[in-house]
C-alpha cells in the first residue's frame, strides 16, 4: 500500500481580489456549512434530515509589509464580494491538492502588534456564492 502525499502548509498560493497575500500570510482557514434540518415524519420513530443551504467563512492572516498596507485596507473598503482563491500545494506537482475558487465578502480588518513581535493583519470574509474545487490534473 503506497502512502499518503501529505501536502505542507507552506505550499500554496493564496489570492484575495487579484492581490496575493502568500508571501505575508501564515493562517488560512475556509469553513464550509451546510446544516441539516430535521424532517419528522408520520408513522416513524426516527426523523430524516434535509440538507441546508451551504454557507462558510473564509479568514487570513500574516504578518505586515509596508509595501502591502495599503492592499490590505483596501480590501476591506470595498463594498462588493470579491474574488478568492487558494491553491493547495503546488499546482502541477505531486503535492497538488487542487484550486478552491470563490466570492467572499470581507467584514472584519484587524492589524495588531506587541513590543516584542511583528505587526499582523487578519481578514474575516463570509462566503457569497457557491466555493468550486478543481482537483489536480
Amino acid at each position: 500500500m503506497a502512502l499518503p502525499t501529505f501536502v505542507p502548509g507552506y505550499l500554496g498560493t493564496v489570492t484575495i481580489d487579484a492581490e496575493d497575500v502568500s508571501a505575508i500570510g501564515n493562517v488560512l482557514s475556509l469553513n464550509l456549512n451546510k446544516p441539516t434540518l430535521n424532517k419528522p415524519v408520520f408513522g416513524s420513530k426516527w426523523g430524516r434530515s434535509i440538507p441546508g443551504q451551504r454557507t462558510g467563512t473564509f479568514s487570513a492572516s500574516g504578518h505586515i509589509a509596508a509595501e502591502r498596507v495599503a492592499a490590505l485596507f483596501a480590501l476591506f473598503d470595498g463594498d462588493e464580494p470579491v474574488d478568492f482563491s487558494l491553491q493547495i500545494g503546488e499546482a502541477g506537482q505531486a503535492t497538488d491538492g487542487g484550486l478552491i475558487q470563490g466570492k467572499c465578502s470581507i467584514n472584519s480588518f484587524t492589524i495588531d502588534a506587541n513590543a516584542d513581535g511583528e505587526w499582523e493583519w487578519s481578514i474575516q470574509a463570509a462566503i457569497d456564492g457557491a466555493v468550486e474545487h478543481t482537483p489536480p490534473a
